[in-house]
Order: C-alpha cells, then sequence, then structure tokens
C-alpha cells in the first residue's frame, strides 16, 4: 500500500433550481446581546484548487521526517524550509480517511511529536525546533477568547489581560499549566499575561483564568441608622438569622432565599454551623445612635439592609407615653431637673374632651390591641398616640410631674424611653441622712479660761496626754488632719465668724468631750441644750432651743381690743392705757444646712443665731434682746465635732455679807457687814457633731444607740403597741338581731395596765 493514497472526491450534487427571491425586507438587526465573535485569520496554506473534496490516506512506517513533511507539502501545497537539525523517523498511521484540509494539522501534530514546529514567514513555513520557536515572528493574540480557526497544535503568543485578580498571583497559579517549551510573562504594570505554547494548552489556560479572574467581595464596614426599630433587638434578629444559618446573602436585586434542605440520607452538618468558607456578618448594635455596625461582604450587606428596610418600621405611631412613680425625690423636683437635662419644656396637663379616633389610611399599620394598660414604675401607657397628636418635632420630650401620685409622666418614644429611664432613677434614689447632734452648754470662765474657751485652747491651758485635734487656719473654712499633737491646747481655730466673737474650732469628738468632763468635775459647765437632728443631704435643719419673752412695741391710751392667742400680737387694757404685745424668741436658733461628700466628707452651712436678755429699756419698760447671728460654711469628716464659742456675758451682782440681823440696824450696820460685788464671765457654746446615715442599717444602730442611752425610754418603746404585721383579720359575720358580741380585749403585755377595750365600729 503506497504511503499516500488519495481517496475518490464526493459525489456532486446536481445544480439545484434557482430559489425563489423572497421579497424585499429590510435584513434583521442582529441582537444586541451577542455581538459577532471576531473572525482570526489561519496560518495554514489554502487548499489547491480542484482539490477541495478529497480524501487522504497516510501510511508511514519508521519513514524519514523529511519525506513526511514533503509528502504533506505536495497534498496541501506549501513551501517550507527545513533547519538543520530536523532529523528523525515517523510512523503514522490512519485507519480512515481525513479530509485533504486536515492534512496540515496532521503535519503540526506529528512535528510537535518530535520536538518541532513550523512557523510561518511571508508565503514559506520554517521547520525548526519548539526550542527556537517562541524566539521567532509566532502569530500573536490580544485578548481572552480562544482562537478556534487554528490548529492545536500551532505554536502562538497569546496576550491576556487581566481584570480583577492579582497577575502576579495567577502567574503562579498558571505556571504549571504552560508546557515545558512554552513561556508564561506576568506583567504587574499592565496587568496582563503573555503567554507562548500551542493554541490547546492556550484554550485551558484561558479557561482556568475565567475561572479565577472574578471580582472577589471584599469585606466592607457600613454603619446603618435605624429609625424606629431598637437596634440592639435588630442586631440581635439578625445575628441569629447568619450565625443559625438560616439566611445567606444573595446578589443584590434577587429575593432573599433561605438555605437549601438537606437531601434525605446525607449526612448534615451540625446545626446551624456555617462553613468555614461562609463566614457569616458581624452585626454590632451601637445604642449611642441607635444605629448597627455590619462587617461583611457587600452582597451581606445589601441582604441585611433589605431585612431592615421591612424590620425598622413605625408601628406604635411615634412617641407614647411613660409614667415613673417616684420613690424619694419629688416628682416636681425630677421633673424640672428632667427639663434642664434634655432642654424640654415643662407643661401643665390640662382637662379636656378626647379628641376622635382618625381613619387609618391604606398601608399603615393598624393600632395596637386596647387591652387596659398595666403601668408599673417607668412602664408604658398603651400604644400612645401619634407624632402629631402630641405637637412634639422630632428628637422632643415632654415632662410633667403629677403632684397627686408624685410620679413624672413622660411623653417619648420607647427607644429614647430606654436611655431617659436610667437616668430618672438615678436622680430618684435614696437620699443620704446626717444625724446632726448639738450640745449647748455654758462654761463659767475661772482663771485659766478668762478670756475665753478659744483662748485657752490656743494657749494650751487644757493638756490631755495622747490625745489630737484636727484643725486649719489657713484658707477657707476648711478641715485638715496633722498628727503628733500630744496637747489639746494647741488647737486653733477653724474659721472666725463674722460678729460677736465667735470662733469655731473641728475636734475628735471624744476628745472635746473629754475636756468638758474636766470642767463639769469643778461644775463650771452647765448643758442647756443637747438636741439631735435627722436630717436628708441637702435639707435644712433648724434647732431652736429659746423662750418666747413679750415684747410692748406699741402704747395706746382708751383703746379696747379683744384679747388673742400668745403667739400673735395682743392688745391689753390697763385703765387708759393699752400696750401692743409681741413675743420675740431669745435663746440659740441654729440652722445646719448638711452636704455629703464621696470621701466622708461632710460640708455643712451653719447659720447661728443667739439672742440674750438684756435689762429693761424706756419708755416701755421691755427687756433688751441682745442679737449675735454668724454665718459660715465649714467641712468636717464624719463623727467630727464642730465647736463655736467665744460668746462671753459678764454677769454683775452684789450682795450684803455680815452678822446676820446686826448688819441690817439702819447707819450701825455697816460695822457689822460688807457689801460684795461680784462679776462673773459665762461662755456660750455650741458643738456640731455630723454622723453619716449611709443605710436603713446605719439608721437602726444609732435608733437602738439612742433607746439604750435612757433605759426608761427603751422601756417605753419596747412595750408599746404595735401594728399588726400580718394581714387583718377579716370581720366576723354579722350576728342575729337583738345579739349582743362583747369585744374580748387581748391581753396586755407584761408590765402594761390593761387598756380599756373599744367598742366595735358599726
Amino acid at each position: 500500500m503506497p504511503p499516500v493514497s488519495v481517496g475518490p472526491r464526493a459525489p456532486e450534487q446536481p445544480p439545484a433550481e434557482p430559489p425563489v427571491a423572497p421579497p424585499q425586507t429590510a435584513p434583521p438587526a442582529p441582537a444586541p446581546d451577542r455581538p459577532p465573535a471576531p473572525t482570526r485569520p489561519s496560518t495554514a496554506p489554502p487548499t489547491p484548487p480542484g482539490s477541495s473534496g478529497r480524501f487522504i490516506v497516510l501510511n508511514f512506517d519508521n519513514a524519514d521526517i523529511e519525506t513526511v513533511i514533503h509528502a504533506a507539502s505536495e497534498i496541501v501545497g506549501f513551501n517550507y524550509v527545513l533547519a538543520p537539525d530536523v532529523r528523525g523517523k515517523v510512523t503514522v498511521q490512519t485507519s480512515g480517511r481525513i479530509p485533504q484540509e486536515d492534512v496540515f494539522g496532521v503535519l503540526l501534530g506529528i512535528l510537535e511529536v518530535h520536538g518541532f514546529t513550523a512557523v510561518k514567514a511571508g508565503n514559506l513555513y520554517k521547520i525548526v525546533r519548539l526550542e527556537g520557536a517562541r524566539e521567532r515572528a509566532v502569530p500573536t493574540v490580544v485578548g481572552d477568547v480562544a482562537v478556534d480557526s487554528r490548529n492545536a497544535d500551532e505554536i502562538i503568543t497569546q496576550i491576556i489581560p487581566i481584570r480583577h485578580a492579582s497577575v502576579n498571583d495567577l502567574g503562579v497559579l498558571l505556571r504549571p499549566f504552560v508546557s515545558s517549551r512554552g513561556t508564561l510573562v506576568a506583567n504587574r504594570e499592565t496587568n496582563v499575561l503573555v503567554v507562548t505554547d500551542a493554541v490547546a494548552n492556550i484554550r485551558r489556560v484561558l479557561d482556568i483564568v475565567k475561572l479565577v479572574d472574578v471580582q472577589v467581595s471584599l469585606d466592607e464596614v457600613q454603619i446603618i441608622p435605624v429609625a424606629f426599630a431598637d437596634a440592639t433587638e435588630v442586631a440581635t434578629i439578625l445575628n441569629q438569622l447568619f450565625v443559625g444559618g438560616r439566611l445567606r446573602a444573595a446578589a443584590p436585586g434577587t429575593p432573599v432565599a433561605p438555605s437549601p434542605q438537606v437531601a434525605p440520607g446525607a449526612p448534615a452538618g451540625p446545626a446551624g454551623a456555617p462553613t468555614a468558607t461562609e463566614r457569616p456578618p458581624l452585626v454590632i448594635a451601637e445604642r449611642r445612635s441607635n444605629s448597627i455596625v455590619v462587617h461583611g461582604r457587600r452582597s451581606e450587606i445589601e441582604t441585611i439592609r433589605r431585612i431592615l428596610s421591612q424590620l425598622d418600621v413605625n408601628v406604635t405611631g411615634g412617641r407614647r407615653v411613660f409614667i415613673y412613680f417616684a420613690e424619694n425625690a419629688k416628682s416636681k423636683d425630677l421633673t424640672a431637673t428632667l427639663n434642664a437635662i434634655y432642654g424640654a419644656k415643662e407643661t401643665v396637663p390640662t382637662a379636656g374632651p378626647t379628641p376622635p379616633a382618625q381613619p387609618r389610611t391604606p398601608g399603615q399599620p393598624p393600632p395596637l390591641p386596647g387591652a387596659p394598660p398595666t403601668v408599673g414604675p417607668g412602664g408604658p401607657i398603651g400604644g400612645g398616640p401619634g407624632l402629631a397628636e402630641f405637637g412634639l418635632a422630632e428628637g422632643q420630650f415632654r415632662f410633667i410631674a403629677d403632684e397627686t401620685t408624685n410620679s413624672v409622666i413622660v411623653t417619648t418614644t420607647p427607644r429614647q424611653w430606654t436611655d431617659i429611664e436610667p437616668t430618672i432613677k438615678q436622680l430618684d434614689k435614696m437620699p443620704r441622712q446626717v444625724l446632726i447632734e448639738v450640745l449647748v452648754a455654758e462654761i463659767t470662765l475661772q482663771d485659766d479660761t478668762k478670756l475665753g474657751v478659744d483662748w485657752a485652747l490656743k494657749t494650751g491651758s487644757f493638756r490631755f496626754v495622747s490625745q489630737s485635734v484636727t484643725t486649719s487656719t489657713s484658707g477657707p473654712p476648711g478641715i485638715t488632719a496633722p498628727t503628733g499633737l500630744e496637747a489639746l491646747g494647741s488647737a486653733t481655730a477653724v474659721a472666725g465668724l463674722p460678729g460677736a466673737g465667735l470662733t469655731a474650732f473641728a475636734f475628735a469628738t471624744d476628745q472635746f468631750f473629754a475636756m468638758l468632763n474636766a470642767l463639769s468635775s469643778e461644775n463650771r459647765v452647765n448643758v442647756i441644750s443637747n438636741p439631735h437632728v435627722m436630717t436628708s443631704e441637702n435639707k435644712k435643719a433648724v434647732v431652736n432651743v429659746s423662750t418666747s419673752i413679750p415684747i410692748v412695741t406699741s402704747q395706746q391710751t382708751g383703746t379696747l381690743a379683744p384679747v388673742t392667742t400668745a403667739a400673735t400680737p395682743t392688745v391689753s387694757t390697763t385703765g387708759s392705757l393699752n400696750q401692743t404685745v409681741e413675743y420675740r424668741d431669745a435663746g440659740v436658733v441654729l440652722t445646719v444646712t448638711p452636704r455629703i461628700g464621696e470621701r466622708g466628707t461632710v460640708a455643712l452651712e451653719v447659720k447661728q443665731e443667739v439672742n440674750d436678755i438684756g435689762d429693761p429699756e424706756p419708755p416701755t419698760g421691755s427687756r433688751r434682746i441682745n442679737k449675735r447671728e454668724a454665718e459660715t460654711s465649714v467641712v468636717l469628716m464624719n463623727n467630727q465635732t464642730l465647736v463655736m464659742a467665744g460668746l462671753i456675758q459678764e454677769r454683775r451682782g452684789a450682795a450684803d455679807r455680815g452678822i446676820p440681823i446686826v448688819n441690817r440696824i439702819p447707819f450701825l450696820g455697816f460695822l457689822f457687814g460688807f457689801k460684795q460685788r461680784t462679776v462673773e464671765k459665762r461662755e456660750l457654746i455650741l458643738l456640731i457633731t455630723p454622723r453619716v446615715v449611709g443605710t436603713p442599717v446605719d439608721a437602726q444602730r444609732i435608733t437602738d444607740q439612742m433607746r439604750h442611752a435612757t433605759p426608761e425610754l427603751d422601756n417605753a418603746v419596747r412595750h408599746s403597741p404595735r401594728a399588726p404585721v400580718t394581714a387583718p383579720i377579716p370581720p366576723p359575720s354579722t350576728p342575729p338581731t337583738g345579739v349582743v358580741v362583747p369585744s374580748m380585749p387581748e391581753p396586755p403585755p407584761t408590765g402594761v395596765p390593761p387598756v380599756p377595750a373599744t367598742p366595735p365600729t358599726r
């Protein structure tokens, strides 16, 4: 059988009748979605005229490669040049006939197997080795479309533009897929790949590029504001949907679809556990601005926005009414403070008819069910009217104080109420209290204290071993705590009070009382009053230890008037002389306003007023009232005593001394006696000791101390009747007519006389 045999031509078809020309119509326009594919010029030699339709059978057995190339050139009809190193034996067997047009492609395959290729140069082909082909003028194609018009074994160079992926990373990925005789160059500046290889291999590289060079959704961070819903609740819902695998991100414009169900019998992963590649987005609530912060891919963020558009709707019609029942503070004070904080204008509710319900427009959400509202501390009332019905703009509040129930009525949105309620609770906390102990005493001044107690303390007349003093003299009234003082007499004044010679000192409570005990042992101390007053922080406490003295303010003649009570002006009639009398307090009036610090300090605003009764003054004969008033501010530590002294009163007296009876004889009595004149000085001191009562336990402890200090008081409190703690016993049924049921009193406690029974109330 010859190596090349030429078969017969394909049977010619009989000439068909000329077709009837269709009616002239405009040619259809090409579809805009499918542009025509670009035609690529082929490098295969054209088939000789008259040879089209022939079939060839190739049969070479260990033939020289030059013979095979020559036979192919005779069949196809092309010129060629052989390189000097083109040598080898070729064996080609075709089981069937092949078209004459495909012979050149078979030749390229034979050359590629033996390490050669054909490179077109003008009108001839250069048969060279594959290693040198890339250095020659091989055909170059630009684009990412595979060339279908070229033979699969033809060597070409294709420039592939990369749009999304990194050209360097893509070059590393594709280099193993290029043949050993091909080349791949990644150009980072122009972001292109230059591949020189066989057409069939380049097609495979292009398929890989199409799969890899896609737009990868990078993670983004976006802040999405929430208008009506609560950002915390929205974030919780979204996290549950994504983390639980109930929701997956879709491309923008597509409906949200649930995750596909697992086929029966297929192994299912852990419930709610997303795969490693499907990392769920992170949604965090930002309460201050009521927004959500989303970290995820763009498609996931778009999905979240679509879900949020359906969740963030106004279902309550705007604002609602919330009522907070104050427990410690006054509702009026709370309202004033809240209006100052949030910039609202305090309003007073006015009574009026309820406006009729407005018809609901189509698409508007229905109102909340009309169940009776249950309002607790800080709870809302029903759904509440809308924003326009309250006449409030967006971002405004309304606070109204109801003094009858001691409650604060707030008109706002549910989201803003979550921020307002903690503020109200902080303002409505239980106030701390201060127990103010006051001791008013008179000290008789002698030689060691003739200039006053304060002078005695400065000069060191009183000395007690191992006692310390807390005093300060520099700067504004304050308290320091020096240590190492051994003498109480080294104390100096805390504050010089204006007028009346008053001076303030600060001592440890037990130390100054030690000095008073020393003076009382000499009968030089007279305790006038020792009141104890409990007051709240920043509330004024008044201690009034005084006597009402009648003062004649005017006199009239021939005026008659009824006599009124002693506390009001009184008009009396004495013959023809009528006098108007007023009662004024003479004594000690102390006003203290405490403020408690966070570190155990107590700031006191002290106002002291001391009125002393003087001698009668003409013309009414009423006694003169000597008024001494001082006001200051000091800072003490808890349980520290403030001593206010310096008010010295001088009393002069005269007494007859001598032999009784004889010293009263006229003209001779002075021989048996004498007249003794005395001058006595007394100083009025006030001791103020604040004790902070922070908890009910402290208050109970102080109460127990007061009870145990006086046994009689403790016994009276212990056996005093108390109200029942348990629920009251229901009244008995109504007895029959004419039957009287006596009331049986309970036996009294031991030591308390029985109390007569109270008749039942009808």
